[in-house]
């Protein structure tokens, strides 16, 4: 383990956070549009997705979407808002189109 620490194949350790626990029952998925593509764009909104605490990965993408963000809140309600109030609000931003979570299936969560 430490060789593997010290060759940079183990970045770091994590703590698997139950989302429901602390107030984020909900999960959505959200596939952003940019308005523009130039570098000052990409810039800004990138800039101002990682500053939301409700985004908690966000990955620049290619197809149908320039991003695809998971953003966890406590309901659908909370959700709306930050939607309305927030997310399409984000510097560049075309569109949102919101995929919510009915089930996660994988090997670290059970939710």
């Amino acid at each position: 383990m430490r060789q593997l620490e010290e060759a940079g194949v183990i970045r770091g350790y994590r703590a698997l956070i139950d989302p429901a626990a602390v107030g984020r029952s909900l999960r959505v998925f959200a596939g952003v549009r940019l308005m523009r593509h130039t570098r000052a764009d990409v810039v800004a909104f990138e800039s101002a997705v990682t500053r939301l605490p409700e985004v908690v990965h966000s990955h620049h993408i290619t197809g149908n979407f320039d991003y695809l963000l998971q953003v966890e809140v406590a309901d659908l309600p909370a959700y709306e808002d930050f939607h309305a109030n927030q997310l399409a609000s984000l510097p560049g931003v075309a569109t949102v189109t919101s995929y919510v979570t009915m089930k996660t299936l994988s090997a670290d969560t059970t939710a």
